[in-house]
């Protein structure tokens, strides 16, 4: 299993994904999704996410529903326990204790673009045994 950023989720969902460097289902937080939701829904907004997307209307239905054969949203309960060793354990935020308390339950690797890599979060992430790797995109 690997579990990427709103980034790489939103090639996911288009299908125009890079070589990740491993083999499994793709998937992603929910605070990715939200951030990737929020980013394409919104037409006030002129970040790196929303610059890709063509149809914003298209495309917040694509990022709320995502196709299953693409990406899996993960459900936060299974690792909740997990998120919040890492959130109190190292500082997290939610976004950083979501997505290394899921990677830790499934063992899981984690792929980043080099823009979603807090300065802390190698750190956090070597602490915990994850498998992370930047993507450039």
């Amino acid at each position: 299993m690997i579990i990427v950023d709103d980034h790489l989720a939103l090639l996911a969902i288009a299908g125009r994904l890079p070589d990740l460097g491993d083999r499994g289902p793709v998937v992603t937080t929910c605070c990715f999704q939200f951030r990737m939701a929020r980013a394409v829904s919104d037409s006030g907004r002129s970040g790196r996410l929303s610059r890709r997307v063509a149809d914003p209307m298209v495309a917040s239905q694509r990022v709320l529903h995502p196709p299953a054969n693409r990406l899996v949203v993960l459900d936060p309960r299974s690792s909740m326990d997990d998120t919040v060793r890492v959130a109190l354990t190292h500082r997290a935020n939610l976004l950083l204790a979501e997505l290394v308390g899921a990677a830790v339950s499934r063992q899981a690797s984690i792929r980043l673009t080099r823009a979603n890599v807090g300065r802390s979060w190698p750190a956090v992430m070597e602490a915990e045994g994850v498998d992370l790797a930047i993507i450039d995109v």
